[in-house]
């Protein structure tokens, strides 16, 4: 898997799509909404926040990208929706990490309507879902953004 991160939020999606794909690269939508290739084996995700935009493609399979910047009060709101009382230990005060974890594996895992209680963090770098499928993931945390990937084990 190849990962791309730039500033510029949405608007600089479609350089990096060029950065990563090449020139010829052309982004359509199945019909839920997930990004694809058009013409090509690469598999792709994208993720934006205000200030930065990131893209993952892999030609293994499935991927999930997710950045956010910092918004811990907004997550402690929320915090019961997101993370199971069994997660919260493991996570402790890293609710962004959780977040864009859990955000990844949602679009890595092609279930439309999971929701982000379903997705369980068993480890730091390994998530499930409830069909039991498990996904790796990797976690960058920066001050100005955290980002994630998820891809399915095989």
């Amino acid at each position: 898997m190849n990962v791309y991160v730039t500033p510029g939020g949405r608007k600089a999606v479609p350089q990096l799509i060029e950065r990563a794909a090449g020139p010829d690269a052309r982004l359509i939508h199945d019909p839920h909404g997930a990004p694809l290739l058009a013409g090509s084996d690469l598999n792709i995700s994208i993720s934006h926040s205000r200030n930065f935009a990131a893209v993952a493609v892999s030609a293994r399979g499935r991927i999930g990208i997710d950045i956010e910047e910092p918004r811990l009060e907004q997550l402690r709101r929320v915090i019961g929706k997101f993370l199971a009382p069994e997660e919260m230990p493991l996570w402790g005060d890293r609710l962004l990490a959780a977040w864009t974890c859990k955000e990844a594996v949602f679009k890595a895992a092609g279930v439309p309507g999971i929701g982000l209680g379903s997705i369980l963090l068993v480890e730091p770098d390994v998530a499930m879902v409830p069909d039991g499928r498990r996904f790796r993931l990797q976690t960058l945390e920066t001050a100005d953004y955290t980002i994630s990937t998820a891809y399915e084990e095989h």
